[in-house]
């Protein structure tokens, strides 16, 4: 587990102190935050189990700090409505600014910096840091998630302010019945907090995937449903939104989850990440920090945020999943592009061997190319997208025979009918893809 979020957490000058209740009482009354998480959500949009809002009390002199007026001021810069066009204006520019100003002093985000430099080998002069955290928060882009295309997209809007996704007909008219929608992103404690103070948001109960349906006891994160409600100019509600499963930090500063997230991102980048997550532990509670890139109209994954959250799974000292769980709030599977020509090929593969599967199935690869090609954080994927990790090397125009493993309960399986085996290189680009309608047993299936 890596310690640089921890490290992150502790340097958060800025952050809330939060507390929950224990019976009647609170653990820590005189925390910043008194979190009310009340009862476990029903999973309906329409059932409100939780009579309280989830905050109680929020100290909010501690609000009035450089990072946070920064970042509040750029909360109501965004349209909720996917695909209805951004126009960033002068004012909007500038109040980006200093928000940037605000935060690249601080220590979340130095820590960030010198960790990327030296652990993942970049070289960011804080200029140079200070202009990829620009682009990567801020720059608008289109999203092509299972080859639709989403306009109008930024990581921040996504993460810290949420987006709205409603019927395509919906049209804005008097006195019509709201529609009814859902929440995409939306993982900021902030921007929760003042929804639920002026009543746009609706806190309908915690709800986390955990052993035994326990509440968890950190205060430093929420995973819950809720609802929202998109207002028209005159105040009334034209649309409500629902979020079966959302999740986020809680008491973290601005610069403090800009920090961890874009060290997440890097990691992401540098092949750090197991499906898109990464394992660590953050005050004694342990979560996978999930990090979506951006889907290029490929398929592949870009290289701008598309969204971040954690998924808390215990504490330490208690029974977690593997590190390659499946269990999370958003889920996002990238398409797949069936190719058989680049430079290392699917030739051949044994996905139903006579007797028992395990250790039996196996995939041949070829590299096509004169020249030897590095395997080095490489990973074949089945149809649910389970992992078998590659490694070694496939010398110029060699042959080679991988064993899918099933190391793990979610590892790589194949299926006997119908099947996908997929290729992907260290930087999660598809390399080749090849799917399968039935497999006899004892049967090798050829691709080329």
């Amino acid at each position: 587990m890596s310690k640089i979020y921890q490290e992150i957490w502790n340097s958060d000058k800025n952050g809330f102190s939060a507390s929950l209740r224990s019976g009647e009482d609170w653990q820590n009354q005189n925390a910043d935050i008194l979190l009310d998480v009340q009862v476990e959500s029903s999973g309906k949009r329409g059932v409100d189990l939780a009579s309280n809002p989830l905050f109680y009390r929020v100290n909010e002199d501690k609000l009035s700090s450089l990072t946070y007026t920064t970042f509040i001021k750029l909360l109501d810069n965004y349209i909720s409505r996917i695909n209805v066009q951004e126009i960033v204006t002068v004012e909007e520019q500038e109040e980006m600014q200093l928000f940037l100003d605000a935060i690249m002093p601080t220590a979340p985000i130095q820590l960030a910096r010198e960790y990327i430099n030296q652990e993942l080998g970049e070289n960011f002069s804080e200029q140079q840091f200070r202009t990829k955290l620009q682009r990567l928060w801020f720059e608008l882009y289109t999203n092509f998630y299972q080859g639709k295309a989403t306009n109008f997209c930024s990581g921040f809007e996504h993460v810290f302010v949420g987006e709205a996704k409603l019927p395509s007909n919906f049209r804005e008219t008097r006195d019509a019945t709201p529609a009814l929608g859902e929440i995409s992103g939306y993982h900021s404690w902030v921007k929760f907090y003042f929804d639920e103070k002026y009543r746009q948001v609706n806190f309908l109960g915690y709800k986390y995937d955990l052993d035994g349906n326990v509440v968890p006891q950190t205060p430093n994160v929420i995973t819950l449903q809720m609802t929202q409600n998109i207002t028209n100019i005159r105040g009334e509600v034209i649309a409500q939104l629902f979020k079966k499963m959302g999740g986020f930090f809680v008491g973290s500063s601005p610069e403090c989850e800009i920090a961890i997230a874009t060290v997440a991102f890097f990691e992401s980048v540098h092949g750090k990440m197991i499906k898109d997550k990464k394992r660590t532990t953050i005050n004694g509670a342990i979560y996978d920090l999930v990090m979506y890139r951006n889907i290029t109209p490929t398929g592949s994954r870009g290289d701008l945020i598309r969204s971040f959250f954690p998924i808390f799974l215990g504490n330490e000292g208690n029974k977690v999943p593997p590190s390659n769980d499946t269990g999370r709030p958003d889920r996002v599977v990238v398409p797949i592009t069936f190719k058989n020509d680049g430079p290392v090929v699917i030739v051949r593969a044994l996905p139903n061997p006579v007797g028992e599967d395990d250790g039996e199935e196996w995939v041949e690869l070829r590299n096509i190319t004169n020249a030897a090609i590095s395997l080095t954080n490489w990973e074949m994927r089945d149809k649910n997208n389970r992992p078998e990790p590659l490694s070694g090397s496939l010398l110029a125009n060699q042959v080679q025979r991988f064993a899918i493993t099933r190391s793990q309960p979610d590892s790589m399986q194949l299926a006997n009918s119908p099947g996908i085996i997929s290729v992907y290189n260290q930087e999660g680009v598809i390399i080749s893809a090849v799917k399968y309608t039935r497999a006899q047993s004892g049967e090798v299936i050829d691709f080329i």
